[in-house]
């Protein structure tokens, strides 16, 4: 979320309205507040909480608009389009000095003091930052559903409360988390396929093709039923996606595996430039994502407003060159794998669920999102059971009569999430599962 907070002073004037205006602290982004509710993590699901905080590009208002406290949901980059910033080195390079990293870029902790580059990086990120409350200094930006989450679980370590919740695109039940501590709710589905190139040397591919793949026993087309000879270039979302995690998963294999066999190639997840004009390479890619460079919904009708993601080197509102007034949404040429036949086994073409994950505590706080409301932040937003304490610690039940629907929401009704799924759907985010969606059934994660 990139925005800038414009401070308005009203009522007393003269030296305590210059004192307030100069205290505000300097950052790139609004700093949230102390009642502000802070979300960070995944890259895929990240347009749906943005959709659902601020509205979407097709006119429909957000949870914010009107609030005194709001959700700010850091996105995983700091690019509006989604794509990380890279550095010109890392392993990809093909030289000696092509093959280091800048300090305090990539994956090695501990390097942002040092003078020389070092090495071991792929590829060299450039560790963006971002200022979790008002008053804090900048932390590193939380890129992925993994590092989210663990960015939660060192706020809860650390008995601080700067981050509210944290979304991802995969359950994370390997990060040793402890059951009674958090919870996570279900807000849809996604699919996963393949990617590959409009014009391309690619063919339908099977998990088991794609495991040979990405362990580079498979290194040629001609290898998994193809008739090219040329060499595949598969590509993976970065290390911490969800994305990462899921397809690992998928095909059978594991990080390490894939790491260890050393021809993938890492990239910003769900970026589909990455392909974009290689006739040989493939990668993992949420269908939301790419719906919303299509300008559709989550059921594949249009949204009558075109792509979401407009071309990076236009000016704001500029008129020429004509491509920036004509094509502006991009439209890259890809193809997405959802049909065909592979050579061996059956076309890889899965679903994931995408989740909130938040402290179990968070559920019964007593302490109310905005003033004069009935509901603490959680139960406004994701997850408001008939089950649990009120905001004076009382008990919630349906004989109390504090329960609506049938004595299936707590006090309030329904949270926001649950009745405004077209914001999730302009984000291509499939709402439609009532056994996901609809319950909103909190679990361990």
């Amino acid at each position: 979320m990139q925005i800038k907070k414009l401070a308005v002073v009203a009522g007393t004037v003269g030296a305590l309205a210059l004192t307030l205006l100069t205290a505000a602290p300097a950052s790139a982004d609004y700093a949230p507040g102390p009642d502000d509710v802070v979300g960070v993590g995944s890259d895929t699901v990240q347009y749906a909480i943005d959709f659902l905080a601020d509205g979407d590009y097709t006119g429909s208002t957000g949870y914010n608009l009107g609030q005194r406290n709001r959700v700010i949901n850091f996105d995983a980059t700091p690019d509006a389009n989604a794509r990380l910033a890279y550095g010109a080195g890392g392993l990809n390079g093909t030289t000696t000095a092509n093959s280091n990293c800048a300090p305090g870029t990539g994956a090695t902790v501990g390097t942002g003091n040092q003078t020389t580059t070092h090495t071991g990086d792929r590829p060299c990120g450039l560790n963006p930052t971002i200022v979790l409350r008002a008053g804090l200094k900048p932390v590193q930006r939380p890129n992925g559903s993994g590092a989210g989450f663990k960015a939660l679980k060192a706020d809860v370590t650390a008995s601080t409360h700067n981050i509210d919740f944290a979304r991802a695109s995969s359950a994370q039940t390997s990060n040793g988390s402890n059951t009674a501590t958090y919870d996570s709710v279900k807000v849809g589905t996604d699919g996963l396929a393949m990617l590959s190139a409009l014009t391309t040397n690619a063919v339908a591919l099977s998990a088991a093709q794609l495991k040979s793949i990405y362990e580079c026993t498979a290194t040629t087309w001609t290898a998994v039923g193809g008739v090219s000879s040329a060499t595949i270039v598969p590509i993976l979302p970065q290390v911490g996606s969800g994305t990462r995690s899921s397809f690992i998963s998928l095909i059978g294999s594991t990080d390490s595996a894939i790491v260890a066999a050393g021809c993938a190639i890492n990239a910003e997840e769900n970026d589909p430039e990455a392909v974009n004009g290689n006739p040989n390479a493939i990668e993992p890619m949420s269908s939301g994502r790419l719906y919303m460079y299509q300008g559709k919904l989550s059921d594949g009708s249009a949204t009558g407003q075109g792509g979401y993601f407009t071309d990076p080197s236009c000016a704001y509102a500029v008129t020429t060159p004509t491509a920036c007034t004509t094509t502006k949404v991009l439209t890259p040429d890809v193809t997405y794998w959802t049909t065909g036949t592979p050579s061996s086994g059956s076309l890889f073409n899965s679903s994931r669920t995408l989740y909130v994950y938040f402290r179990d505590a968070d559920i019964n706080s007593t302490k109310a999102f905005q003033p004069g409301s009935t509901r603490n932040w959680l139960r406004t937003l994701f997850y408001n059971p008939c089950s649990g304490t009120d905001l004076a610690g009382a008990t919630i039940s349906v004989g109390a009569g504090n329960c609506t629907g049938g004595g299936t929401y707590g006090p309030g009704g329904a949270p926001y999430l649950k009745n405004n799924g077209a914001l999730l759907s302009a984000a291509g985010i499939d709402t439609t599962d009532s056994a996901i969606y609809g319950a909103f059934t909190a679990s361990g994660p």
